[in-house]
């Protein structure tokens, strides 16, 4: 059987003019594909370890005008994590907020919901995304995602991503949609692979899994290095401030020095308001008085908390939340800083002892004993990541294991306008009888049918 597909897309604008874009076939003979469109053989950027931009999400929960009959908000925030995190990019998910609005159940797309009073983060750079129940579309058609190409706004058809493939459902449509935020489209910057998170929904291999998302698995929702390159443009995106951490001599005992603290790049205006040590992982302790009366009868060589070589900053400007004693046999230590005193360029150095539990008294724990230690960093617009200490010996804020919740404004960007429209459509997984509109004809034992069918991409 051979079957032809036409796909016309259409790129909405702000003034209501549909443009028609481009014309694409695929042809399908005896379960083989040929694929008429050029795939892009752009490099693929790999994954990276550094994370050194973030960028805010506000999720939208639209209910109806009593607050109930809710859409479901399927984020996918790991799959959304893992995609982003290939151009040094981590999403930051906002609490997710409630739209009473029963209009806004079924909408026809982000350009009718982005109205005053929908729900709108106060912040103009960080990305809106509403959960609705419904995106209207033609019959026989699904549509998975909306969103503005370059400006902020995106809608979800939550149901049918959650729902899609027996409930497993559509891993990268949110990502997808914030890529067109960002201003990728669905042929530019590489696209158009099916294993590219940006190539329209009807032609690209959505993953079923964490595991099949770049670099893992089947290597789905990949982006090419001029994407990536457009992503990093974006005034969507807040640079994450340098401070590492790193350790000075073989042990901790009886130094003022042992932790280098180096606040080495970011923006000029952000300040960190606290930093915190926790040794659970490790399995140690502070020994911060160390004698037979201490406060928590842990070790009887142990040694306080002081500060040393300090640069740009004063020891007024440096707090230890509690005292010695108080954090003699505790596994968590504190720092606060006070306002805009400690910045880019600001060091210092602080030491006290630490023993392992199965090691008191030993002359401390050894660097190499530390790692896997967390560093918890809290910065003055909001961020808050923590951060392990490797096998380099260094605890970095731009290597994050986690990020933790978010409150305050991002700074980076501008006020962004709505801008074009990207229009996405999928088809039904399975087409719907009237999809089939013309008898073709026999060729030997098979028959022939040609179906035109509108294809919309998520």
């Amino acid at each position: 059987m051979i079957l032809l597909e036409r796909d016309r897309r259409l790129q909405i604008f702000p003034d209501n003019d549909v443009v028609p874009h481009k014309l694409y076939s695929h042809v399908i003979l005896a379960g083989i594909t040929t694929c008429l469109t050029v795939v892009s053989t752009a490099s693929i950027a790999k994954a990276q370890s550094v994370i050194d931009n973030y960028f805010t999400i506000q999720p939208i929960q639209v209910c109806n005008d009593s607050g109930l009959d809710c859409a479901p908000i399927p984020l996918f925030a790991e799959e959304v994590e893992k995609i982003f995190n290939q151009a040094g990019v981590a999403p930051i998910f906002l609490p997710t907020t409630q739209l009473n609005n029963t209009n806004f159940l079924q909408t026809t797309g982000v350009k009718a919901i982005n109205q005053a009073g929908s729900g709108q983060h106060s912040n103009s750079t960080t990305i809106n995304a509403w959960f609705v129940d419904e995106l209207i579309s033609a019959p026989g058609s699904i549509r998975y995602g909306n969103a503005f190409i370059g400006a902020n706004g995106s809608v979800i058809n939550g149901t049918a991503v959650q729902n899609y493939n027996s409930g497993n459902g559509r891993r990268d449509t949110l990502a997808h949609e914030i890529g067109h935020n960002f201003g990728l489209g669905h042929e530019d910057f590489g696209a158009g692979g099916s294993n590219n998170l940006m190539t329209s929904g009807s032609n690209r291999t959505t993953p079923d899994s964490l595991a099949n998302i770049t670099p893992d698995g089947a290597s789905l929702s990949q982006l090419t290095t001029a994407q990536i390159n457009q992503i990093l443009s974006s005034p969507f995106l807040n640079a994450i401030p340098e401070v590492v951490v790193d350790t000075n001599g073989s042990t901790p005992y009886d130094t003022d020095d042992f932790f280098l603290v180096d606040f080495q790049d970011g923006p000029s205006n952000i300040f960190l308001e606290s930093l915190s040590l926790d040794l659970s992982p490790v399995n140690a302790f502070f020994d911060s008085i160390g004698s037979s009366s201490d406060f928590n009868f842990l070790g009887d060589a142990g040694s306080p908390f002081a500060l040393s070589n300090l640069n740009g900053v004063d020891t007024s400007d440096i707090t230890l939340l509690g005292n010695n004693a108080s954090l003699d046999g505790k596994q968590k230590l504190t720092l606060n800083f006070a306002p805009n005193s400690f910045t880019l360029g600001d060091s210092f150095r602080f030491g006290l002892d630490i023993d392992l539990f199965d090691k008191i008294d030993n002359f401390g724990a050894t660097p190499e004993e530390l790692i896997g230690s967390l560093f918890s960093f809290t910065f003055s617009d909001g961020l808050r990541l923590k951060a392990e200490t490797g096998n380099d010996l260094i605890a970095s804020s731009i290597k994050p294991t986690t990020f933790l919740s978010f409150s305050g404004q991002p700074t980076g960007g501008s006020p962004i306008s709505p801008g074009t429209i990207a229009s996405h459509f999928d088809p039904e997984p399975v087409p719907e009888p009237n999809s089939v509109l013309m008898y073709l004809g026999l060729i030997g034992t098979g028959l022939f049918y040609f179906r035109q069918k509108k294809r919309l991409s998520s």
